[in-house]
């Protein structure tokens, strides 16, 4: 097995968003992303986020888990020399994560009119492989009321890995599953907690949820090491992590994105 994380290099900002993390708020500055021909042509193409420029990037973890971190990994030709890694999990934040703001985009905007999965990203492990997670309001499961009305997590897990990079491709997958018992409108259980379909039949029963933030997750269950992704595809937007330049930030080009998050 190798380590691909170098234990030299490593730059990591981390960002919370949210008491409590039933919803993904959205960046201040951030562009919002919508998939396919519907995000703007200032959002498609390739989005280099770097430790400085991550709190302004539409990146994110909720203040109930750890956020991932961007740091210097051995240099391949596809993922260059950073990529956000999955590290220890904090006893009191379990679970390791980070997530895109999706701009409470309609889940049936996730797939294109060819039913393509428009959500995929390159990752590396050596064990369990990180969970793909795309996060829901106004979703038809029980308990939908309250402030976090109608909040679930989709969730679809990539191979196992023993530290090669691989892609994560759920296009022909159907091994989704929604974290909460999905309803028909009579308050019938149609799709279990936990029960593996496609991602169109969960869209299906869910005619009305739209997506917060999607993203990738090493559970708390994940033992796994060396943990990391990168080349995050979302719509026509592909993020690539990198390290900030030598010799400095470019906080200095986006201006200071300090106090965005506090109340």
């Amino acid at each position: 097995m190798k380590n691909v994380i170098r234990s030299v290099g490593v730059a990591s900002v981390a960002v919370a968003f949210g008491a409590g993390a039933a919803l993904s708020a959205p960046i201040a500055g951030a562009q919002s992303s919508l998939p396919g021909g519907s995000l703007g042509s200032d959002n498609c193409g390739e989005q280099i986020v770097t430790p400085s420029t991550l709190a302004a990037s539409g990146w994110s973890t909720p203040s109930d888990e750890t956020p991932a971190t961007i740091e210097a990994v051995e240099a391949t030709e596809d993922v260059g020399e950073a990529a956000l890694v999955f590290g220890e999990q904090d006893e009191d934040t379990p679970g390791v994560s980070m997530y895109k703001d999706a701009g409470g985009m309609d889940l049936a905007d996730l797939l294109s009119e060819d039913d393509e999965l428009l959500l995929n990203f390159d990752y590396t492990t050596e064990g369990q492989a990180p969970a793909m997670q795309i996060r829901l309001l106004d979703a038809s499961v029980q308990g939908n009321d309250g402030d976090a009305k109608g909040f679930a997590t989709i969730t679809w897990s990539p191979d196992a890995g023993t530290g090669d990079w691989q892609s994560a491709d759920a296009s022909e997958s159907e091994q989704f599953w929604v974290t909460r018992p999905v309803v028909n409108e009579s308050g019938e259980v149609v799709l279990p907690r936990g029960e593996r379909t496609t991602l169109a039949d969960i869209i299906e029963k869910n005619p009305e949820a739209t997506i917060t933030g999607v993203g990738v997750q090493k559970t708390r269950e994940n033992a796994a090491e060396s943990v990391a992704i990168d080349n995050f595809v979302f719509g026509c937007e592909t993020t690539n992590f990198e390290l900030d330049p030598d010799g400095g930030s470019l906080e200095n080009i986006f201006g200071s994105v300090s106090g965005i998050f506090e109340s």
